[in-house]
């Protein structure tokens, strides 16, 4: 609760009778209005109790602002006994109800008790699915969502039979001008889960409902795809500007009592059932326009129309060097080059109609990417990417998560690299394991079988383990020797061409070398 008086004395008075056992919380105090609205903005309570005259501000205009900006927020009048009819005439701003001066503590505990009654019941019915299922059956046949879903699937006009039909039900779409608005739920991490995300799009079904029955709109409402259609019948010479604090009122109380964000994409006005396709398709490309647009979360087509669309993609140059960056370049010089793509694409958003192909040409970078690595791309990338790239509503999301995105890959791609040249090494050395006997073992004959180069291979022995090729060799045939000379009676001659030498000097000179006695000596040696 936020509390609003002039009086510092009558402000203290209150504030010091509502106690915690009363169910409410003082957040803030306010001498005139405007104060109050900056701790309505920082705090959006649930009630702001206020007296009626008050400087800059009173107390109905307050009110009257506050429904229309903070259309969740329930007002309570403070009033003196030569107010109080003024403040009645202030019914249709829903006023909760109205505190009397001088008050005294009999007086604060019924009205807080009567409030607090009024807010249960508020939340227990936004919040309780069952009675919101409940409620859902009971007011709209499931026939009815039948007959609209069929009428957008197929392209055939309903017939008249069909139309006879609906009017049984209590449709009437040829009798004047209607407009479509398509809602649509955005996902997040709490709504992963297919059964959560589809409860709460029931739930805001019927607060949207309950908002359009409340400003005596009529409305007929179903399910269709992913969204909710509310077909709105156009009613008196300033509907256009109604329906639009409606929808601003549909995006708030959503938001403030489900912790749900809607996107609405609002049709142009029609006058027949028949036209019923062409409305959905205009909504449905509204709120495809709502990517990365200034106009909030609530898109009309005609004033999106009035425009030629203009859209953005990313050019040829920038491609190249986004790949260049990812194969060549370090994470930071990744992380600044699409810093800077992020800027651009920022800069030029006010003027930008649509970045559905800009979206859709990062999509494809990282796509790519992810399918020069080992592993399915859908695994690597978690899912359906562009499904994924399109929920983001502004560029800053959008290449944030690219970025983080890539940088995973890029470190997949590392340590692909390092599994790749250790899984080559093991080859070779394998290789070698097998054919050390060979006179004619070569590097050339092991990069030739690996099917890479000398200098490859070179680096690969240096890098892994510190050595060459030739003394890798030379290792595997020295410690061959050593084993023969200890547990055979080989002629030593025998045992250099056991190991791959044809000339048995050679081979006794590389065994001096490598154990610093010579073969003769060293088996003398063991066995004295």
């Amino acid at each position: 609760m936020i509390l609003v008086d002039d009086e510092d004395e009558v402000r203290g008075r209150i504030s010091s009778k509502i106690s915690e056992e009363s169910g409410f919380t003082v957040v803030g105090a306010a001498g005139n209005g405007y104060d109050a609205l900056e701790l309505i903005e920082k705090h959006s309570p649930h009630v702001v109790l206020t007296d009626i005259k008050m400087p800059f501000i009173d107390g109905i205009e307050l009110a009257t602002i506050i429904k229309r900006d903070h259309p969740a927020t329930r007002v309570a009048f403070i009033t003196g006994y030569d107010e109080f009819d003024y403040a009645r005439e202030a019914v249709e701003l829903h006023v909760s109800s109205y505190l009397t001066k001088p008050v005294t503590q009999n007086d604060i505990s019924r009205f807080l008790d009567r409030l607090k009654a009024e807010l249960d019941d508020e939340f227990k019915k936004q919040y309780n699915l069952e009675i919101l299922r409940k409620r859902y059956e009971e007011s709209l046949p499931l026939i009815i969502d039948n007959y609209f879903t069929s009428f957008l699937i197929t392209s055939t006009e309903p017939s008249p039979g069909d139309i006879e039909n609906l009017k049984h039900y209590g449709v009437y779409l040829d009798d004047g001008s209607y407009l479509l608005a398509l809602i649509q739920l955005e996902r997040s991490a709490d709504l992963e889960d297919v059964m959560e995300y589809e409860k709460r799009k029931l739930s805001v079904r019927s607060v949207i409902k309950t908002i359009l029955e409340r400003n005596h709109h009529s409305f007929y409402s179903f399910h269709f795809n992913d969204g909710l259609v509310f077909i709105i019948k156009e009613e008196g010479p300033l509907f256009r500007k109604k329906i639009d604090t409606v929808f601003y009122e549909m995006v708030q109380m959503n938001r403030k009592f489900l912790s749900a964000r809607i996107d609405i994409g609002v049709s142009t006005l029609h006058t027949r059932f028949g036209q019923l396709k062409e409305a959905y398709l205009e909504a449905e490309k509204a709120l495809g326009y709502s990517q990365f647009l200034n106009t909030g979360r609530i898109v009309y087509i005609d004033q999106l129309e009035e425009e030629k669309p203009r859209m953005i993609s990313l050019g040829e140059p920038e491609i190249k060097a986004v790949e260049y960056a990812l194969k060549f370049g370090t994470s930071a010089s990744l992380e600044d080059l699409l810093g800077q793509m992020k800027d651009r694409a920022i800069r030029e958003r006010p003027d930008v109609t649509s970045f559905k192909l800009y979206v859709i040409n990062l999509a494809g970078i990282v796509v790519n990417f992810a399918e020069t690595l080992e592993g399915d791309p859908q695994e690597l990338l978690g899912g359906d990417i562009l499904e994924k790239m399109t929920s983001f509503r502004n560029p800053e999301q959008l290449f944030d998560w690219v970025l983080g995105v890539l940088l995973r890959l890029k470190e997949a791609q590392l340590d692909r690299k390092m599994t790749n040249s250790q899984r080559l090494l093991d080859r070779a050395v394998s290789y070698i394991d097998q054919n050390y006997t060979n006179p004619d073992i070569s590097m050339d004959g092991v990069c030739e079988y690996l099917g890479i180069s000398i200098s490859y291979l070179s680096l690969l022995f240096k890098k892994h383990k510190d050595t060459t090729f030739v003394k890798y060799l030379t290792g595997v045939r020295m410690e061959k020797a050593r084993e023969l000379l200890t547990l055979t009676d080989h002629r030593i001659i025998e045992i250099a061409e056991k190991c791959g030498y044809r000339d048995v000097y050679y081979f006794s000179h590389s065994f001096k070398k490598f154990m610093g006695v010579s073969p003769k000596r060293y088996r003398e040696e063991i066995h004295p």
